[in-house]
Formats: structure tokens, sequence, C-alpha cells
């Protein structure tokens, strides 16, 4: 099928695994092509954390942004014309504000909130809030249980990811990296059918360890997506040894594997059918291979839209010629 001849979007079912900034970023490109309606995107929680007693969702919420196309797409997270005057009162009445939550932004926590107090599980939330702002992509949280990404130095201290990301700005060394609650995750029954009746998945360039990492520690999550038919495709999020984005590199090496394509084929590898990894890094193939995992090259980089649509041809394509094979 040649993707560019397209000039109507397609029904085809996308299954994305979702995290960070990179997964969002291919998902811009894959919408010039494929309906909304056609998306199921399994969302990373395992960077939520409670701020001024409000739960915050950052991946979830990149999600519901960039779907009502409000999303800040210079930063990628967040929303476009955002404003902090509620930020700067709590800075007056000397409340540490090193999570910065935007005036609009809060709307969204205070409607997330007052449905936990009533009793609300996360994965009706999410699909209540869609419901509210017409979004037609299948928006999925990984569990309804907590688990939180929690990372330790050297010395044993502890950091929630957005204090190693944000109020320390990845400065600590880190010497661990835990899944706190991950071995009392479960699944809902929706999305264990979403995967085992999936023809394709999609584990997009993001945060092996700390986006993706937090799905693949709960067991029922990593067990489906072994015993699902799908064929599993990433992409990779390095090139060399270089992440295109965040703390991904170093994390790599903390949990002792490669920062490279090679390193997340190798930590993807129970599951992985195929990889797509950097033109640069061509000579991984033969590597990649030795564990059983087809490696292309394209290019990766998600910079610019008109790059985003480029690597979603290029995806399509892949889909659509294996879809041919079997």
């Amino acid at each position: 099928m040649d993707v560019s001849a397209i000039s109507t979007k397609e029904d085809r079912k996308i299954v994305l695994l979702s995290g960070g900034t990179g997964t969002p970023k291919l998902i811009l490109g894959l919408r010039e092509f494929i309906l909304d309606e056609s998306f199921t995107i399994i969302g990373n929680t395992g960077d939520d954390d409670e701020f001024y007693g409000l739960l915050v969702s950052p991946d979830i919420d990149t999600l519901l942004y960039l779907f009502t196309g409000t999303l800040d797409l210079k930063k990628f997270w967040g929303l476009e014309n955002e404003s902090y005057v509620a930020m700067s009162q709590l800075t007056t009445m000397k409340e540490e504000t090193w999570f910065r939550l935007g005036d609009k932004d809060l709307g969204l926590h205070l409607l997330r909130n007052k449905l936990l107090l009533r009793g609300w599980k996360v994965t009706a939330i999410v699909s209540e809030i869609c419901n509210r702002l017409g979004i037609k992509a299948e928006i999925m949280p990984m569990s309804n249980e907590p688990v939180r990404t929690v990372l330790f130095d050297s010395l044993g201290s502890k950091y929630s990811f957005q204090e190693y990301t944000v109020k320390t700005k990845e400065t600590p060394i880190i010497a661990k990296v835990e899944y706190e609650g991950a071995e009392k995750a479960n699944i809902t029954p929706e999305m264990k059918k979403t995967i085992a009746n999936s023809s394709t998945i999609i584990i997009g360039p993001s945060n092996p360890i700390t986006s993706i990492g937090p799905m693949l520690a709960i067991k029922e999550l990593k067990d489906a997506l072994i015993q699902t038919r799908a064929t599993i495709i990433a992409v990779s999020p390095f090139e060399g040894e270089t992440a295109f984005s965040g703390p991904a590199a170093k994390l790599m090496v903390t949990v002792h594997h490669k920062p490279n394509a090679y390193g997340v084929a190798k930590l993807y590898k129970d599951f992985l059918d195929i990889i797509i990894i950097s033109e640069k890094d061509k000579k991984l193939i033969p590597k990649i291979a030795k564990l059983g995992i087809r490696a292309i090259c394209a290019n990766i980089s998600l910079k610019t839209q008109q790059e985003r649509k480029n690597f979603a041809e290029k995806i399509l394509s892949i889909i659509t010629d294996n879809e041919n094979k079997i």
C-alpha cells in the first residue's frame, strides 16, 4: 500500500504503548493518516504524583491535551498559552512550587480529584474526561492500581520521578530504579482483550526505563504482550548512545543495559518482533538479529511535524508489508 496516496484518513486500528514526549510526537505524525477513533493508547502512570493535594498524571494528560489540540508543542507537556497565577499565589504563601501547574491545567486535576473522592477508578476517570472533551481516541491508563517509578542514588536517597527530573534536574547519580506497587497491580479486562485481539502493537520511542518500564513491571501486562499474536514493533529512542530526550541513556546504564537500540531490543526481547532504529545505527542490525528481532533502519527523528509525518508513513508501510507476509 502506498500511504502517500491516501486522500482520506484510514480506519486502521492502532495500539500504542506511550509515555513521556517521544510517543506523543509519533502519534502526531500518525494522526495525519489515521482517524482518532482508531487509536487505542495504553498510557504510563508511573510518573504520577501528588501535588497540592491533587493527583497529577503527566503522561496521560499529555495525551488528553494532544487529542484536544491544546498541547504545548514546544515543551510537549502542559497546555499552550498557559498562565501561572495560582502558582504565584502559592509562592507568596511560602509554598514549594518547584512543580508548576498552570491555571488551566489545574482545572483537569480538580476534576480528577473530585471523581477520585467519589470512588471512581482512574481508567473510568480518563474515559469520562475523554467524553467531556470530545476525544475520540481510546486512552487507557496502564492500571487502576498505583504504580510509581522511584529512583535511588548511591547513598540510598529516594526520589520520585518528578523529584528526579524536575526538582533536581537529573543531577543525582542513580544506582537503582524500582516500580513501587507493580507487584500488586493488574490490567483491566478491556486492556487484556485489546492486546490479545490486536494485529499490531507499537511501543513508541519513549524512555524504556521510566515510561515503558513501569508498564512491563506489571506482570499481567507483560504476559499479555508475550502471549498476543500481534506483531509488536518498537521505535528506538536512541541515535547511537544518545537519547532524543530525557535521562534514558544514563538510566539504561543504571539497569545494566546498553544505552542504544540494541539495549532497547534486549530489554523488550521477550515479546518484540521488529525494532525501527536510526539509519546511523545500521551496524547494530546483525547483533539485534541474534536476539530473534528484525531491525529496520529509518530516519527516526521526530523534531518537526514533517519528520513525524514522514516517519508515520514509514511505520505504516512496515506494518502493511508485514501484514501482507502473514
